[in-house]
C-alpha cells in the first residue's frame, strides 16, 4: 500500500492492515499490546484497535540493524 507522505500522519491502519506492513501476525501485535513492548503506539476508539501509518513507519526505522550483533536500543 503506497501512500501519500503528508497522508500518513493521519492515516489509520486496522490490526490487520498493520500486521500485513509489518509481515507478522495480527496476534503478534496483540501479544505485543499486552506486554507493552516492544513500543508501537495504538489508538483504541471503543473496541476497535488502530495503528498510525507513520508509527508503524517510525516503528521500522527505529529497528534497522546492519549486523545481527547489534545490541536493541
Amino acid at each position: 500500500m503506497k501512500i501519500d507522505t503528508k497522508k500518513a500522519a493521519t492515516v489509520l491502519l486496522n490490526e490487520a492492515e498493520a500486521a500485513a506492513q509489518l509481515s507478522i501476525q495480527p496476534a503478534t501485535l496483540a501479544a505485543w499490546r499486552v506486554k507493552g513492548r516492544p513500543h508501537l503506539p495504538f489508538v483504541r476508539v471503543g473496541r476497535c484497535v488502530r495503528y498510525r501509518l507513520k508509527d508503524i513507519e517510525a516503528f521500522i526505522d527505529s529497528h534497522l540493524r546492519s549486523s545481527t550483533c547489534e545490541e536493541d536500543a
